[in-house]
């Protein structure tokens, strides 16, 4: 089955970011590359030819997006869709069936990293796919694939993952925890670790636990210079969030491309 990868095209610079970065994972896959871009329905434009002229420009800018990237990635497989609505609801519509939906940052960042915008924000916890989120600008990436994991079900689901993106870029792998228990840290650490090497045999794996952050914080710290981090949606808050509270944090201060896993079935 070939990968298929979304993107959200908006003609931002955050947006050319994700494109980039979506594009060169297609390639790395032999998966195609979808750029889709919204357009308000045509009730919002009280003449039909701003509906059209909407329509237009936004056909040019895919048409536009779709030529710089396969200049930039030779080979690359890309397919381009125009829909009218939101533009959350939109890609979470065509979210089904996708291996990821990558997205880029919709705020103006603060003095840590990326912000994270509403439009963002929405997609990401309403994605049926697994959403990265990358910032516009990205410094060295050379510390690797870091996942976050409270020893929950989603958490696991999130620490698989990262070790298979770990494996298939042949990184290392850093597995952290925050808490105030060290017993109970080091416990959470060691089986997330025995389950990544069983799910992904040679990949290195390290266990950081961090007693001095909280969870959002040390998140931030590990994934200063990593090529990918890696969360789960919810953690221990289960069916009552939709997003977790790390989640969150870590979403509104983004320090390096961070790819949120879909929630546990239960």
């Amino acid at each position: 089955m070939v990968s298929r990868i979304l993107v959200g095209v908006n003609g931002s610079r955050a947006a050319r970011a994700a494109a980039d970065w979506a594009a060169r994972r297609a390639v790395d896959l032999g998966g195609e590359l979808v750029l889709a871009h919204a357009v308000p329905g045509r009730g919002m434009f009280p003449g039909g030819s701003d509906y059209i002229s909407a329509r237009t420009r936004g056909q040019e800018l895919l048409d536009g997006e779709t030529a710089r990237l396969q200049a930039n990635e030779p080979g690359l497989r890309a397919r381009r869709l125009l829909d009218d609505g939101e533009p959350a609801q939109v890609l979470c519509r065509l979210s089904g069936g996708a291996e990821l939906l990558a997205l880029g940052t919709d705020r103006t960042p603060d003095i840590h990293g990326e912000g994270f915008g509403s439009v963002s924000f929405q997609t990401a916890i309403m994605s049926r796919c697994p959403v990265a989120v990358v910032p516009a600008a990205t410094g060295a990436a050379d510390g690797g694939i870091v996942v976050g994991t409270d020893g929950s079900r989603d958490a696991a689901i999130a620490v698989a993952r990262a070790a298979a993106e770990a494996r298939r870029t042949g990184t290392a792998l850093t597995v952290v925890h925050a808490a105030g228990d060290v017993t109970e840290g080091r416990t959470i650490l060691g089986s997330a670790k025995a389950a990544a090497t069983a799910g992904s045999p040679g990949v290195p794996v390290r266990e950081l636990l961090d007693l001095d952050h909280d969870a959002p914080e040390a998140l931030r710290e590990a994934a200063r210079n990593a090529a990918l981090l890696v969360l789960g949606c919810k953690g221990r808050g289960g069916l009552r969030v939709l997003v977790g509270s790390v989640a969150k944090a870590v979403l509104f201060d983004i320090q390096c491309p961070t790819l949120i896993t879909r929630a546990a079935v239960t």
